[in-house]
């Protein structure tokens, strides 16, 4: 039994603007955001590029985010939240019509399953750069699919300038252009993207190979510090049942291995459309576990980066799904068919429980007992004269509840080992038990056995609370005396 256009369209609009109503409820409600302080770095990057141009390429924020996001971020935080609500709804579309491009009768739940996929809800209330990505990567293989070679490839090659891991889409894409559209123009235009920022960051930076020298990540690898440690190569396997759902792992895990079957079994005419979209899943997905297993490249095993492939998930399922479906309607007759609605039905029910079970307890969204600390801390700093101070830190949502530019150098300067030598008598230097001995490379002990820093305040939460590397969080206040 196949539904109308229209009755499924009507259907997913309405459900659409359920599923927004609520997200934009929850943003109302909530007092902080998802992501921890990567949410607050990016934002205020976003915020003030306008005012500091320099900060449309800046690497760690990606060069994409900064230019998309700036003009929401002008509205505050809340400006981003939209913008990751756009992204989740027209990946959601895009998922749809790359589904229906490939012919699958149950092309809609392509749509549905995007919509509620457990990882990118949970990650749309913040200023994080993996929804864009996600639509990115969507709108860049629809364009493939769809034998529009070129803007998918001007969109591919944008990808790592969204995030870094849009190098392992880049070259996926990169390897189906090879047997698809072997076009020299195409090969081009999948390079335009790197060569633009690279040539604007080395006009800016005066780096010939901004793209890599710059790369935090590279960076990161190249200096040997490992702050969040390593874990199991199984971990994001392991966490499939809270980032796509159980029944979705699954549902994924037969599709991937349904598409294995099929394309062996067609090796003289492989399906090579399914076939981007499987590879782009499994390579992205596995280079995540790969880099979280050996400790490389600063990751720190966090299952948001999901949120990227969760669209792809969408489609492979629904790929699964149109092989079952058919193979009920070959065998059952209609029995078959009305088999398959009722399947859809318990499929859609679950994926409306499956965030809603391992997400209600964290909303409406509050601010976390480190940043509780700082607004104790703020409390003491708005009754201190220190406007004509330089404060020295790292701590984003500090700048946010002072009121502090942290591109203004003459009211701050970022806390880093090195910046020490650049401070000057009377500048006021906030450490915390989370950048300070990590990020900053300054432990405590360092700063208070200096003769040139005065302790003035501290904050010690009565209930320790543990923070990077189970270490408890503290704060403490310095001023240069000399």
């Amino acid at each position: 039994m196949q539904f109308s256009n229209r009755l499924i369209n009507y259907f997913l609009a309405v459900f659409t603007v359920a599923v927004v109503s609520f997200l934009i409820y929850l943003t109302y409600i909530s007092s902080g955001y998802e992501g921890g302080m990567d949410t607050y770095n990016h934002y205020l990057i976003s915020r003030h590029s306008w005012q500091n141009h320099e900060l449309f390429l800046d690497y760690w924020g990606k060069p994409i985010y900064n230019i998309i996001a700036s003009p929401f971020a002008q509205f505050g935080i809340d400006g981003m939240v939209v913008l990751n609500i756009l992204c989740l709804v027209l990946s959601a579309f895009l998922s749809y019509k790359i589904a229906q491009e490939l012919k699958f009768k149950h092309a809609y739940l392509a749509y549905i399953f995007t919509l509620l996929s457990p990882v990118f809800l949970d990650n749309t209330i913040s200023s994080l750069t993996e929804p864009l990505c996600a639509l990115l990567v969507i709108l860049s293989l629809y364009f493939l699919v769809k034998e529009k070679y070129n803007a998918g490839a001007i969109v591919a090659g944008l990808l790592p300038f969204a995030r870094s891991e849009g190098f392992i889409i880049l070259f996926v894409v990169f390897i189906y252009l090879l047997f698809q559209h072997r076009n020299i123009k195409t090969f081009l235009l999948l390079g335009l993207g790197s060569l633009i920022f690279n040539t604007l960051g080395w006009i800016i930076t005066g780096q010939m190979f901004w793209i890599f020298t710059e790369n935090p990540y590279i960076n990161f690898e190249l200096s040997g510090r490992n702050v969040c440690g390593n874990g199991s190569p199984f971990h994001y396997l392991i966490a499939g049942h809270y980032t796509f759902g159980k029944i979705a792992s699954f549902l994924l895990a037969f599709g991937i291995g349904l598409f294995g079957i099929n394309f062996l079994r067609n090796l003289k005419k492989p399906d090579f459309k399914m076939g981007l979209i499987t590879a782009s899943f499994l390579l992205y997905f596995m280079a995540h576990a790969f880099i979280w297993w050996q400790g490389m490249m600063g990751s720190c095993g966090y299952v948001r980066v999901m949120t990227v492939i969760a669209p792809l998930g969408s489609i492979i399922i629904v790929y699964f799904l149109n092989s079952f479906y058919s193979f009920l309607s070959n065998y059952f007759g209609r029995s078959g068919e009305y088999a398959g609605i009722l399947f859809s039905i318990i499929l859609i029910a679950n994926a409306l429980y499956v965030p809603y079970r391992y997400y209600e307890y964290k909303y409406p969204l509050t601010i976390s007992d480190e940043q509780q600390q700082y607004v104790i801390l703020n409390d003491w700093y708005q009754q201190q004269d220190f406007d004509d101070r330089t404060k020295v830190f790292l701590y984003p949502y500090f700048s946010i509840l002072a009121d502090i530019s942290p591109y203004d150098q003459s009211q701050h300067l970022d806390f880093w080992k090195s910046s020490l030598q650049w401070t000057k008598k009377g500048d006021i230097l906030i450490w915390d038990k989370h950048f300070g001995p990590n990020e900053c490379g300054t432990p405590l002990d360092t700063m208070l056995a200096r003769k040139d820093w005065q302790l003035i305040k501290s904050v010690i939460p009565e209930t320790p609370i543990p923070t990077l590397n189970s270490d408890s969080f503290e704060i403490h206040v310095f001023e240069k005396i000399q």
